[in-house]
């Protein structure tokens, strides 16, 4: 996924292109937000490694950089990929600078928090944690990111109370494992009850949490708190016991699916999403039934699926019974297309029903974008970025619904 972005605060151009998860897009916008003081066109590449295609766009992304910054221009590479393999991207352009930042001289009195003052901007992705010890076979993001660490929850609340002050309407907790935010005694749910109490905020949303951190302490503030958003993207990657074991997965598949049924019970009307990997070594034709069927059985409206590729300094890379490379590709074309059907199902049940919507950016003149509590996204006619409306659902339509405002919420007529 690259997400490229433009800021024009003085007569230079800070371009701004970002692969991957939503940790990445929030280390890179940090990390544009420090390059006040260069000159010259300034592009910033947030590069990704977590399969071989991210690596491989990441390589072309910074080659598309360094013709739009030209000999004048500087490209700053940083990212996931870009620590694994410095020396690859420092070769591709005399003007890349890896993981480069200006010197301590150019931080005084910078924004280390964001990318630019972010007022025209509803979401802000606030990172508290960094770093994972899961121990996955396939990943090489432990190798990268190191172990876990948490932002205390102090700084976190200054940041949020910050970025509301700035205009923010939404505030993702993200992390790359976010379910291990720990602070002395406190834990995830704990913080996520002092954030839902910070005057100002509209809604407040978690990134992907791993299953096994998804505790009756954290749904209990989830179904306590309207503001927090319902939904959750958890991690799935097989349906297949075997390969779940192979991956070094810590669940199996009948915990998995019973722990949905507990979720769907104390949340009720909760969105889930998921991640799936297709052609692990070994998973043979009916490993991959397994996890078609579980995606089915589990309801998930929207699966990314991702592509198994080799990363040398995993536990993975030694094991064999490698799937060959068009049966990934069917496995992965199928995989997408019970995506497709099951997120259009998704949307369907939005037609006739009313939704608290938090509209984000003109999709097109006085056509307004935004996401419900449950993350399913809405295109409106009227109304202005940062508003919370209610709508109702008219039509299942390219990839979201698309409604009518009924009216603004309590809080927009309050403070509106």
């Amino acid at each position: 996924m690259t997400e490229p972005e433009t800021r024009n605060s003085k007569p230079e151009t800070i371009s701004v292109s970002v692969l991957g998860c939503k940790v990445n897009y929030a280390d890179t916008r940090t990390f544009a937000s420090r390059l006040g003081a260069e000159t010259g066109p300034i592009e910033v590449v947030g590069t990704c490694c977590v399969t071989a295609e991210g690596e491989k766009q990441s390589r072309k992304e910074v080659r598309r950089a360094v013709r739009r910054a030209g000999p004048a221009g500087k490209v700053f590479v940083t990212g996931c990929a870009a620590r694994l393999a410095p020396e690859e991207f420092a070769a591709l352009g005399e003007n890349v600078i890896v993981n480069g930042e200006p010197g301590p001289e150019a931080h005084a009195g910078i924004d280390n928090g964001a990318f630019g003052p972010e007022r025209s901007r509803t979401r802000y992705f606030l990172k508290v944690q960094d770093g994972c010890g899961g121990g996955c076979s396939y990943c090489i993001v432990p190798l990268v990111r190191g172990r876990p660490r948490s932002v205390p929850a102090a700084a976190v609340l200054r940041e949020a109370e910050r970025r509301l002050a700035e205009g923010c309407r939404e505030l993702v907790i993200t992390g790359i494992d976010v379910g291990a935010w720990r602070d002395g005694a406190a834990r995830l749910p704990q913080l996520l009850e002092c954030l839902a109490s910070v005057p100002g905020l509209a809604r407040l949303r978690l990134s992907s949490v791993e299953v096994g951190h998804v505790s009756d302490g954290l749904l209990n503030v989830i179904a306590s708190h309207g503001i927090i958003g319902r939904h959750l993207h958890l991690p799935l990657q097989s349906g297949d016991d075997g390969v779940l074991k192979a991956m070094g997965r810590h669940y199996n598949r009948k915990d998995f699916l019973d722990r949905i049924k507990e979720i769907r019970a104390a949340v009720p009307g909760i969105n889930l999403t998921t991640d799936a990997i297709v052609g692990f070594p070994g998973e043979d034709n009916q490993a991959f039934d397994a996890t078609l069927d579980l995606v089915a059985e589990a309801g998930f409206s929207k699966v990314h699926v991702f592509t198994y590729s080799p990363r040398p300094g995993t536990g993975a890379v030694c094991l064999g019974s490698q799937v060959a490379p068009a049966e990934k590709k069917r496995r992965g074309h199928r995989l997408r297309e019970l995506s497709e059907r099951v997120g259009r199902q998704h949307r369907q049940r939005k037609v006739g029903a009313i939704d608290e919507i938090l509209l984000e950016r003109e999709a097109a003149p006085g056509v307004w974008s935004g996401y419900s509590s449950d993350y399913t996204r809405f295109r409106v006619t009227g109304g202005r970025r940062g508003e919370l409306v209610r709508v109702r659902g008219e039509a299942d339509r390219n990839d979201c619904v698309e409604g009518r405002i009924i009216d603004k919420t309590l809080m927009e007529l309050v403070h509106g």
